[in-house]
């Protein structure tokens, strides 16, 4: 693959715009004979002109910008409606950098020739080189409706597609950009980026696949595809590009370190370990570091931590994982010190905005965690953990309908995750919506039958409405599930009572008392499901 070619595996319009005014140029150069000359002007002044013309294309070919524009000028003088003159002249300013007068000649080499498929392509390289999106797009799509056998065009559209958050829209563009020219690794990475952040998983790993196998060897590509997969959440998937990036180039620190974190993501702590056999920066520490942390091996974990903080006390990587560190040993203050010290270093990073929320849960302080909680999910709107703890926070405030906003956001994003649902079905309970708030937990207990809380909290609900039978049964599995859960003892008891069976209520109310001294407070049992939930989405 050329230089040329892999400098286009690029994400934004702005990389596009500079690497397609090669192609623009290609365009004004074709054969005047192509494009109709205007018909109102004087002969003598048209030969003229095209004399001027003629010089300017010689001059531009062999790089003498400044005689071209001269020449071109001259062109404009002799014949003002010279439409080529005005798009070369365009050409000739955008290539300059002078964006605005490039518009101007382009316009007016449209004003002349509304039809022209070179018109519109530049004028739209010029306004997307000016950031207005809009415009850009509004002229690809008049490009490619007048020339459809265009690649460039229809490239360029669906970039610009995705730049303006449509990917379903830019996916036809891009497949058509594919058929024309099926060579361009630029086109089959957008077109991989279109399928996941139009929510198309399993096509874009399709997809990738395919085009693997004609750019299987080649590191950028790999590299580029990896990344894309791991910004999109899809960690395990992002490892095996990145896997086939590091074998082509081993020794490139930015990809070690890349494939390591998407092994983190994956839950594979141990391939972290053998990746990073010897640790020689204040990163190798760091991800050792976070391995051991995965692999709760907390000892190791702390040690790695610390040698990063000598080697760098400033890294906001090495800092994180002291505070993950310091948040398992409960001691939420120094963590809370640590967090804020992160967010100041990278403020635009989610996780310590995020951590400084958990630590503030933790202490109790509601009101700032849902702050810091809020700037994680601004900054990382995929983060569902975020979103759980926002709405967990925000419920402990008694805001419940912004609380029910944020766990079903949560849920959006993790459909399956019982622990969500259950939390829903109780916010659910609290705004007396219980038909709602049973569904939400009969889903739960579906997609994860041994989590004892929401057995416990449908038996609480059909105790409510006086099905005791049922409610016994849910919430024997919550007890049976979860023995820590003091509230379902006592639940189990007075249903028992009610049910006039005073042997079984006396039993579990005795299991109750030999377990707890004191009523169990069921406020700090749903905190305590939500630390769980914490600590089992945790990335180091």
């Amino acid at each position: 693959m050329s230089g040329a070619q892999r400098s286009r595996i690029c994400v934004t319009a702005g990389c596009s715009v500079a690497l397609l005014l090669v192609l623009a140029i290609v365009f004004s150069s074709l054969p005047l004979a192509v494009v109709a000359i205007a018909a109102d002007a004087p002969q003598s002044n048209r030969s003229l002109a095209r004399s001027y013309f003629a010089g300017a294309q010689k001059a531009l070919a062999a790089g003498d910008s400044a005689t071209a524009r001269e020449k071109l000028n001259l062109a404009l003088r002799a014949d003002s409606k010279y439409a080529e003159a005005h798009l070369m002249l365009g050409l000739v300013e955008f290539q300059q950098g002078e964006t605005a007068k490039a518009i101007q000649h382009y316009k007016q080499a449209l004003s002349l020739q509304p039809n022209s498929y070179s018109g519109h392509y530049n004028l739209a390289l010029g306004y997307l080189r000016q950031h207005r999106l809009q415009d850009g797009r509004a002229e690809l799509e008049r490009a490619v409706k007048l020339d459809p056998r265009q690649p460039d065009a229809a490239y360029d559209l669906g970039v610009v597609l995705l730049e303006l958050g449509n990917p379903s829209a830019a996916l036809p563009h891009l497949v058509r950009a594919r058929t024309l020219n099926p060579q361009r690794p630029d086109v089959a990475f957008n077109i991989v980026r279109a399928q996941l952040e139009a929510g198309q998983i399993s096509q874009a790993s399709v997809e990738a696949q395919a085009a693997a196998k004609q750019l299987g060897s080649d590191f950028q590509w790999n590299a580029a595809v990896g990344q894309l997969f791991f910004k999109n959440a899809q960690p395990l998937l992002a490892a095996f590009y990145l896997r086939q990036a590091n074998l082509v180039r081993p020794e490139d620190p930015a990809i070690r370190r890349q494939l390591a974190m998407a092994y983190l993501a994956s839950g594979e702590p141990k391939q972290v370990l053998d990746l990073i056999a010897e640790a020689k920066t204040d990163e190798d520490h760091y991800l050792r570091g976070s391995a051991y942390y995965l692999d709760h091996q907390y000892a190791d974990a702390d040690r790695e931590s610390e040698q990063a903080l000598a080697l760098a006390p400033e890294n906001p990587h090495a800092l994180v994982l002291r505070v993950r560190l310091l948040q398992r040993a409960g001691q939420q203050d120094a963590a809370l010190e640590l967090a804020k010290k992160a967010t100041a270093l990278s403020p635009e990073w989610d996780e310590p905005h995020y951590l400084a929320g958990v630590s503030l849960f933790y202490i109790r302080h509601y009101s700032e965690a849902s702050k810091n909680l809020a700037r994680a999910v601004e900054l990382n709107p995929k983060s569902a953990r975020a979103l759980f703890l926002q709405g967990i926070a925000l419920a402990s405030q008694e805001r419940v309908a912004d609380a029910e906003q944020s766990i079903r956001r949560a849920i959006a994003l993790q459909p399956r995750n019982a622990r969500f649902h259950c939390h829903l079905g109780i916010l659910l309970m609290r705004k007396n919506d219980y038909t709602a708030a049973e569904e939400s937990f009969r889903k739960a207990v579906a997609l994860a039958p041994g989590y004892g809380l929401s057995h416990y909290e449908l038996g609480k609900l059909l105790a409510r409405s006086n099905q005791l039978n049922a409610a016994s049964e849910e919430l024997n599995q919550a007890v049976t599930r979860d023995p820590s859960l003091g509230s379902a003892y006592y639940q189990l008891s007075r249903v028992y009572a009610r049910l006039g069976d005073t042997e079984n209520s006396k039993r579990v109310l005795a299991e109750f008392q030999k377990l707890y001294r004191e009523q169990a407070n069921e406020s700090q049992e749903l905190a305590e499901d939500a630390r769980k939930e914490m600590e089992s989405s945790e990335i180091p």
